[in-house]
């Protein structure tokens, strides 16, 4: 099954909504930027999938960026693309419902730029 339809269905069954097909197809054009089914990536929620999420109950980390950080189109559609956990982003900060992703962007406190730059260079080595 999809990522997206498991996390779909996950916050349907603790919120108590009908976890039907044609439930959670309508669910997922309210949570998800993106109602695209993709295998990788995509999981960019809309304000009504985020709040849904953290009221299930679901673990998520607050990521502010950096000051210097230029948010546009290109580096949305890397940021839809790469990570690959959940999550919700505003102009100021980025709410992530992975662990592992969290930690990463921590790392390069909060700039997504270094971040993509670090995984460019990294895929061209392997």
């Amino acid at each position: 099954m999809n990522p997206k339809l498991k996390i779909t269905k996950y916050v349907a069954v603790q919120l108590g909504l009908a976890t039907d097909d044609k439930s959670i197809r309508k669910l997922v054009q309210i949570f998800w930027q993106n109602i695209r089914l993709k295998e990788k990536g995509g999981l960019w929620l809309t304000e009504k999938g985020f709040e849904c999420l953290v009221d299930a109950g679901i673990k998520h980390h607050r990521v502010e960026f950096d000051e210097s950080i230029y948010v546009n189109n290109s580096l949305l559609l890397w940021v839809d693309r790469n990570i690959d956990c959940p999550f919700y982003i505003t102009h100021k900060e980025i709410y992530l419902f992975g662990e592992k992703m969290a930690v990463q962007l921590v790392l390069f406190a909060g700039n997504l730029q270094k971040l993509q730059r670090a995984q460019k260079r990294f895929a061209e080595k392997q």
